[in-house]
């Protein structure tokens, strides 16, 4: 009967950590993914260090739109936004050109969960089911985002 237990707690165990290894292996394919398209869709502004264009671009550095609400990320890179910024003291004043008719819910969730993996960021990775809903709900929105409004956020999701 032990070796019975011993047996089952051994292949409990084993498979736990293949799945725990498997999921790791899924988390670094996101990452490599996400960075593959932050390379060929976002970097020309925002630089490969995160820092982008003084006085242009912004910083995504410890960034609170992309630390902050998963939602409200999102909805950014779907609408896009409109300068004047201020970001730490610093003004930026370009247009963010709206994704949403040229990137899958997929592959901005695999960018998103790359810039919060990165560049000093460190909230939960994104699924395409967050970047949906947030299509969906502001489906009807033909502006970009300004920084009032992102500012004065408001919405359930704190990860």
């Amino acid at each position: 009967m032990n070796m019975l237990k011993h047996t089952l707690a051994l292949l409990v165990a084993t498979t736990a950590l293949a799945g725990f290894v498997h999921a790791q292996d899924a988390a670094a394919d996101q990452l490599a993914e996400g960075k593959k398209n932050y390379m060929l869709i976002c970097v020309a502004c925002h630089q490969p260090t995160g820092a982008g264009l003084p006085a242009v671009f912004p910083p995504i550095i410890k960034s609170p739109y992309v630390n902050g609400s998963a939602e409200r990320f999102a909805a950014i890179i779907l609408k896009g936004n409109a300068g004047p910024f201020i970001m730490d003291g610093k003004p930026f004043n370009q247009i963010m050109p709206a994704q949403e008719a040229m990137l899958t819910d997929e592959k901005i969730a695999l960018i998103m969960t790359y810039v919060r993996a990165s560049f000093e960021n460190t909230p939960a990775p994104v699924s395409a089911e967050v970047v949906a809903a947030a299509r969906k709900k502001y489906l009807d929105r033909k502006t970009p985002w300004t920084q009032a409004e992102l500012d004065a956020w408001k919405d359930d999701d704190a990860k």
